[in-house]
């Protein structure tokens, strides 16, 4: 096999793995759940949301990598635009505005759509220009603010910053221009929020410990995992893409030590999980070779 072919085929044989990843930090989450009597119709929404990401993960990631495909960049940003400019739409609850409804689901849109928005800003750098990506990050990071979603602010900047930053190549314009996105996540923290935590959602791991020195070792080393793959992700775009990535991850599982924030994947909630796999379907997507990508690239 040639190297090429090699580079071609590694993500494809790394699937595996990251599928797999938040399985644990899924099974201990609903061990908890259901040891502490929350409604098998809760826990096993986490459960399904897996298997329907797995499948939108594999329908994503293994589609052909045509010229055309490189407009999946295109399609993510302006997605995840519309669906944040929908929250702030939405009658919210005590005044925050995080969710879309969709019928009878109510969906943390953020959570959902902004890991895949991040594998595709390292495309829309490479098509459309570093400074279009940049503008759609800024744009994403406003409406967080608005929301106001301090945790999801701050795991989308630090992202775009380990994402964004080779690009700027020590030009104090584009050095200026990324220095908005933090900013913008501070002011996030600036406003209250008011939603009351919920146990089996931002207070899973204190479940989890309550039950025993071992769950609580169970549920660290699970949650320590969700970042790994991501942080071991190729070599060249596929690196930066997964180190972004798993940037990312890790400080969405921070933030419920600063503040009453959803622990990712362990807790309630489908979004973080169908988020998670779209963000792996993401990496696949902008790790394929520019020739495969899409055509008439330039460098960022």
């Amino acid at each position: 096999m040639t190297t090429t072919e090699a580079q071609r085929t590694s993500p494809r044989r790394a699937m595996l793995l990251f599928l797999l990843a938040p399985v644990p930090a899924l099974l201990v989450g609903v061990l908890v759940m259901r040891a502490s009597g929350v409604p098998a119709g809760v826990w096993g929404q986490n459960l399904a949301a897996w298997a329907v990401g797995v499948l939108a993960c594999l329908a994503l990631g293994r589609a052909p990598a045509t010229p055309g495909r490189a407009r999946w960049a295109d399609v993510a940003a302006v997605l995840a635009l519309a669906a944040l400019a929908a929250t702030l739409l939405d009658p919210g609850v005590q005044g925050v505005h995080r969710w879309v409804k969709l019928g009878p689901v109510r969906l943390h849109a953020a959570a959902v759509l902004l890991p895949l928005l991040l594998a595709a800003l390292a495309t829309l750098a490479r098509t459309r220009g570093w400074w279009a990506a940049a503008a759609v990050a800024a744009a994403v990071a406003l409406a967080l603010v608005l929301q106001p979603d301090a945790a999801q602010a701050t795991a989308f900047a630090a992202g775009c910053v380990v994402l964004l930053l080779p690009g700027a190549g020590g030009r104090p314009p584009r050095l200026a221009g990324l220095l908005t996105l933090p900013l913008l996540a501070a002011l996030a923290w600036l406003r209250r929020d008011p939603v009351a935590p919920v146990p089996h959602v931002e207070g899973i791991f204190g479940l989890a410990a309550g039950l025993g020195p071992a769950w609580g070792v169970a549920a660290a080393v699970s949650l320590v995992l969700l970042p790994v793959p991501f942080l071991l992700a190729g070599r060249g775009v596929g690196s930066r893409v997964g180190l972004a990535l798993g940037t990312y991850v890790a400080v969405t599982l921070l933030a419920p030590l600063a503040g009453s924030f959803p622990v990712p994947v362990m807790g309630y909630g489908v979004a973080p999980v169908l988020g998670y796999l779209l963000g792996v379907a993401g990496l696949l997507r902008a790790a394929a070779p520019p020739e495969e990508a899409g055509a008439g690239v330039r460098a960022p």
